[in-house]
């Protein structure tokens, strides 16, 4: 049977010749339902804070893959451009071929250039990309360690209260 403060509250005891004070039985008992009150209220709000932070490091997880999903798109851009101005290179150096030898050099030339400056630019995209995830990363652990922070002062308030209560039912 789970105790709710109203039960205790309303809770009566039969009267005996030797028995308890009752007035002093019935404050220890609002004494404990307040308590008790205190205690779901704050387990309440402990919860909801517990939530929040799911709710913030699921927001965070949400972000890091759109983040990696548009590295992952930007990439493929990239590649389809590197691969597309490749093409369109040899299809130039591939005419030029049948005009001059000279202009096929050139052509050439360009093709590299271009094949370079793509494969910086992929590398740009790349390391930006993993910045990102870094900090996410970094954003992540904090949530956690904030989390696992908050998990183990509800742990020690929770604990206290046990031990008052033990305290409380060693004194009576």
């Amino acid at each position: 049977m789970k105790l709710s403060p109203e039960m205790i509250r309303e809770q009566r005891f039969k009267v005996k010749l030797s028995g308890f004070d009752k007035n002093e039985v019935i404050a220890f008992l609002m004494d404990m339902a307040e308590d008790m009150e205190m205690l779901i209220e704050e387990n309440a709000m402990l919860k909801s804070e517990v939530e929040t932070v799911r709710r913030r490091q699921k927001d965070l997880e949400d972000l890091f893959l759109s983040v990696k999903q548009f590295s992952d798109e930007k990439m493929k851009r990239v590649d389809l451009d590197a691969s597309a101005i490749l093409a369109d290179a040899e299809k130039k150096a591939s005419d030029i071929r049948l005009l001059a030898n000279q202009k096929l050099v050139e052509a050439e030339q360009k093709a590299q250039e271009l094949h370079t400056q793509v494969t910086l630019k992929a590398r740009e995209v790349l390391r930006e990309a993993e910045r990102s995830k870094i900090e996410i990363e970094r954003g992540l652990a904090d949530l956690k360690n904030k989390r696992t922070a908050l998990f183990t002062e509800l742990k020690a308030i929770l604990d206290s209260y046990q031990a008052w209560i033990r305290d409380q039912g060693n004194v009576g």
